[in-house]
């Protein structure tokens, strides 16, 4: 079978199995979320420490990538146009 045909029968098969949450259920989540929302906005403080955080996030997600680019670019006596390309990529 094909990888996109199993990955949506499966996500069917979960979905059948799933319980079906009611309109007053969902209603009643929706409005207390919003309830919890408002009755505590986040400080200058805490929204300065979550964008320093997501920054370093992004930060050690790119260094990853780079060392994942690192580690693909092997340098062989023979080698495709494509394999020069990613290396000369990489080592720029």
């Amino acid at each position: 079978m094909r990888p996109a045909l199993t990955s949506g029968l499966l996500m069917a098969a979960i979905l059948v199995f799933l319980p079906a949450r009611s309109e007053a259920e969902e209603t009643a989540s929706a409005a207390s979320g919003k309830a919890v929302a408002e009755e505590r906005a986040p400080s200058k403080e805490e929204l300065a420490e979550a964008r320093r955080l997501a920054r370093e996030e992004r930060a050690r997600e790119r260094e990853r990538e780079r060392l994942e680019r690192e580690r693909l670019c092997v340098i062989k006596p023979v080698m495709t146009d494509a394999e020069k390309a990613l290396c000369r990529e990489v080592w720029r």
